[in-house]
């Protein structure tokens, strides 16, 4: 492993040294990176400034090896301990005359004979573009939970819609892309998905609505047109429909060998 460490450090620390060649990096400049660089650590948004820029890269990296769905950015507003659901995500009184969402489909492997039992883990924005759990004082269980696939793969829950909602961006990483990038901090509305299954390996996703604002420049590079997901209704609802292939669990080890 720490060969592995010390390949990957100093490749990361020439690809650096190449680009500051490269433009030509004066000093004033370098000071004025190394500064922006401690009022983000300040501001503890290091996290959340590296997934920004290079989350989407691993997630290519990954991708590389599954044969099955591909996974998307995770996020940093996953939490533990959501509740297991059966109909209906938890939805704040205040926001039960927001525009609604069937979440459905299936989990299959990859010959397409359906996984019972599989846990997915679903979360989404409240209509602020906050989330439980994280934000203000919105419990953990609104707006997200467990649900279980049946004996044929089939999962479907009912919830409110997302919206699309601008990154921390009042701090230095906000800085950087709207400032000194002439970029934006917006993410497309979006739900995650992470599907868990024994003997499978587990896959995290997003979907996107199509038509919605922000999917073709999300700042978060979040997957693009590969999870965006058609407009369809089923009389008030909007249909989410997404489907899940599992790569088998033996194909991730070999992967990371």
């Amino acid at each position: 492993m720490s060969n592995r460490v010390e390949a990957i450090t100093m490749d990361i620390v020439e690809a650096v040294r190449d680009v500051l060649r490269k433009h030509e990096v004066t000093f004033g400049e370098y000071r004025a990176g190394v500064g922006h660089m401690i009022k983000t650590q300040e501001a503890k948004e290091l996290p959340l400034l590296i997934d920004v820029f290079l989350n989407s890269t691993i997630v290519e990296i990954e991708n590389r090896n599954r044969k099955g769905s591909h996974a998307a950015i995770q996020g940093p507003y996953f939490r533990e301990g959501a509740p297991h659901v059966e109909e209906t995500l938890a939805i704040r009184d205040e926001d039960k005359d927001q525009p609604r969402m069937v979440l459905r489909g299936s989990v299959t492997d990859l010959n397409g004979r359906p996984v019972a039992g599989a846990v997915i883990d679903v979360w989404h924005s409240t209509p602020e573009g906050r989330y439980s759990g994280v934000h203000g004082d919105i419990p953990l269980e609104f707006y997200r939970g467990k649900i279980t696939t049946d004996k044929d793969g089939r999962y479907e829950v009912r919830s409110i819609m997302p919206v699309p909602y601008q990154i921390p961006n009042q701090g230095p990483t906000g800085a950087l892309l709207e400032t000194y990038m002439n970029g934006h901090s917006w993410r497309p509305a979006h739900v995650h998905y992470w599907v868990h299954a024994e003997g499978y390996r587990d896959l995290i996703s997003q979907a996107y609505f199509e038509g919605g604002k922000y999917i073709e420049d999300d700042c978060c590079n979040g997957g693009g047109k590969e999870f965006v997901v058609s407009e369809d209704y089923e009389d008030d609802l909007r249909v989410m429909k997404v489907d899940f292939k599992l790569d088998p669990a033996v194909a991730a080890a070999q992967a990371a060998e």
